[in-house]
């Protein structure tokens, strides 16, 4: 029999059965993430059969940075790890509202592509890398491969591929990151001195004359994924511009081919605990877990996930590694807290002149006046 002073001084978790109360169970580890719904099902799995509690909250990707930005200001409910696109990591890391990587996760064998996108320097990182992702060209294995991986040489074999029951051979959104390869083939980039020359407009021109020509026109706002879905499924597409977000979803995997497109952006998914977090630690195990081999594998079987270590590039389908192969040659987005909301100027701006409700001259003057204003207002 435990004395009932030992009881009271004993550690509650070793002592609690000797003391006739029940083990009190550690809390959920709290996390906010940007999973679609198959995602979390998978996660949630993964997590229950290696026994870790958490406690999970989805934020739509749309208005993450912001909801984000939100909480961690706050800091009064803070959760004690996020998964973040790569895009708004140096606003937040800008604002002193994370904590750094630890030395044991930091040495880890991260791939350079994740490295990279997480890197406050050549050894240390800001965030735990979690996906690589961005764009690439898919096709079935029966089409032939474009010339090289130059967008010239792409709607050039789009066109060849062109049939009666494939007007429009060529898939691709109206959407300001399929647009960069464009625009960087005429020398600019997704910054505002990106744009000041003549080569943005030849790049828009380039890119509006797609649509009605060997791609088809832009579905209404919000329905690209599943109308890009549908038009794959009924052999429409013979070129596909996505990524592994959507390349996951897709049955016959084994006839998928991969390249890669020049220019393509690349990006990807990232794990932070910010400082307001009163469980850190508990955050970074569960990164760790996140980005473990065999749990990287899962994502990368399930949706396509390209893993961000070594080890878990190692044990990915052959699909996923040609998806890694071919983002090797993308290249990131501008590093500045600014970059993702250039996107809230140039997506209308695009829509505009592909539906012909602007000129091309228009949209691009209106894109730099509105990344301007945002320059003045949002210093680097």
């Amino acid at each position: 029999m435990v004395p009932r002073r030992a009881c009271a001084l004993a550690f509650p978790a070793l002592l609690a059965s000797a003391c006739g109360r029940e083990p009190v169970a550690a809390p959920a580890i709290r996390f906010l993430h940007t999973f679609g719904a198959e995602e979390t099902e998978l996660f949630n799995a993964a997590m229950a059969e290696r026994g870790i509690a958490v406690d999970s909250s989805q934020v739509p990707f749309a208005r993450g940075q912001q909801v984000i930005g939100e909480i961690l200001r706050a800091g009064t409910s803070c959760p004690d790890l996020i998964r973040i696109d790569a895009t708004w990591l140096l606003a937040l890391a800008a604002a002193d509202l994370l904590l750094p990587v630890p030395e044991a996760l930091a040495v880890l064998d991260w791939t350079p592509e994740a490295r990279a996108l997480a890197a406050h320097s050549e050894r240390a990182l800001l965030a735990v890398p979690q996906a690589v992702d961005g764009l690439v060209v898919i096709r079935d294995r029966s089409r032939p491969a474009p010339a090289s991986p130059a967008i010239g040489d792409l709607v050039v074999a789009a066109r060849a591929a062109r049939t009666p029951t494939s007007q429009y051979p060529l898939g691709v959104r109206v959407d300001g990151y399929w647009f960069v390869p464009w625009l960087r083939a005429e020398g600019g980039e997704l910054a505002v001195a990106g744009i000041a020359g003549d080569g943005a407009a030849h790049a828009l021109a380039g890119f509006a004359a797609l649509f009605g020509d060997v791609a088809p026109p832009p579905p209404p706002a919000g329905s690209e994924a599943p109308d890009e879905l549908r038009r794959w499924q009924a052999r429409e597409l013979a070129y596909w511009i996505t990524g592994p977000w959507q390349i996951g979803g897709l049955a016959e995997r084994e006839r998928l081919a991969v390249t890669a497109l020049a220019h393509a952006p690349r990006g990807g998914q990232l794990l932070v605990v910010p400082r307001c977090a009163k469980r850190p630690d508990e955050g970074w195990r569960l990164a760790r877990e996140l980005t473990e081999v065999t749990v990287a594998a899962r994502f990368a079987e399930g949706f396509a996930t390209v893993p961000t270590r070594r080890g878990g590039l190692d044990a990915a389908p052959p699909l996923v590694r040609d998806v890694y192969r071919a983002l090797q040659s993308a290249e990131p987005l501008p590093r500045d807290p600014r970059t993702p909301l250039l996107f809230d100027d140039l997506n209308p701006a695009l829509a505009a002149a592909v539906v012909r409700d602007a000129t091309v001259d228009e949209a691009t003057e209106g894109v730099r006046r509105g990344w301007q204003r945002l320059t003045r207002s949002q210093p680097r």
